[in-house]
């Protein structure tokens, strides 16, 4: 297992999609599986089979990637998809 916890926060834009590239790979061409902590979703997103969203340190929506992009139940969830920068 793989765990990486904001590791392309104070990444640019391009240098973030690099690093992602850079650990799906490992994590495929290792078979370890990949965890990865971070508050942009959006990059994320392609990488990841399910999603488990936190606020406030309670999860309060997880399930399928997909499923979550497509019909988020909560508004922390809906927020983190479509970029709306969180406050608190």
């Amino acid at each position: 297992m793989l765990i990486c916890d904001e590791v392309t926060s104070a990444l640019d834009a391009d240098s973030a999609i690099s690093v992602m590239d850079l650990l799906t790979e490992l994590s495929d061409g290792r078979g370890l599986s990949l965890v990865l902590v971070s508050h942009d979703v959006r990059l994320v997103c392609d990488r990841t089979d399910s999603l488990l969203v936190m606020s406030e340190g309670h999860v309060v929506e997880s399930g399928p990637t997909a499923r979550l992009f497509s019909s988020p139940s909560h508004p922390v969830t809906a927020a983190l998809a479509t970029g709306i920068p969180l406050s608190g």
